[in-house]
């Protein structure tokens, strides 16, 4: 990964692949812009709601690749509500499977396989114990940017990218010391 940080954008490969020569992201969010709609069907106002459906669009499945760049060992970011119209990201990374449980292992068991990214192994000729650490990390509203769309009710391509941002910075705010140190070692 290119960034020193758990989570990044990539300006560069978004601009120079853009069909329009302006943004690739841009053109995913015009394709997705219901997903900027409230219950009204209008145009969201909420900066939380705006935050959190330019994530979504930024990121696979929406976008392959994404415009969002992770670490290897992130395997998924994906926005959660709470009963209380509360927003956080629930990112899971892929670990190291405990200690009390590698110890009651018994004969070769394989863990996750380093490449691009984490992954499970392919095959079935061994037994595989991997784990995944869930961290939920709270996304408020104050300091997001208020949303802006254009005349044909689509997202803003620069806002969306700044919310981006935003909940990257704060991602890699709570996570950058804990994925720096995550055991993601395969099990012997």
């Amino acid at each position: 990964m290119p960034f020193s940080q758990p989570f990044g954008v990539d300006e560069r490969y978004d601009r120079e692949h853009a069909s329009d020569f302006i943004s690739r992201y841009g053109q995913y969010l015009r394709r997705n812009a219901g997903h900027f709609l409230d219950c009204d069907d209008e145009p969201t106002a909420d900066p939380l709601e705006f935050a959190a459906a330019a994530w979504r669009i930024a990121q696979a499945p929406a976008m392959s690749p994404s415009y969002v760049v992770a670490d290897r060992a992130v395997l998924g970011a994906t926005g959660v509500w709470d009963y209380d119209h509360r927003l956080a990201i629930a990112v899971e990374v892929a670990s190291g499977v405990p200690r009390e449980i590698h110890r009651k292992l018994r004969g070769p068991w394989r863990g996750w396989e380093s490449r691009q990214f984490w992954m499970e192994p392919e095959d079935n000729d061994l037994p595989t114990a991997t784990a995944v650490l869930r961290f939920r990390v709270p996304i408020e509203a104050e300091g997001l940017p208020e949303p802006e769309y254009s005349p044909l009710a689509e997202p803003v391509t620069d806002v969306a990218k700044h919310a981006v941002q935003m909940v990257a910075g704060r991602l890699n705010f709570a996570l950058s010391r804990v994925l720096g140190r995550a055991d993601r070692k395969e099990v012997a």
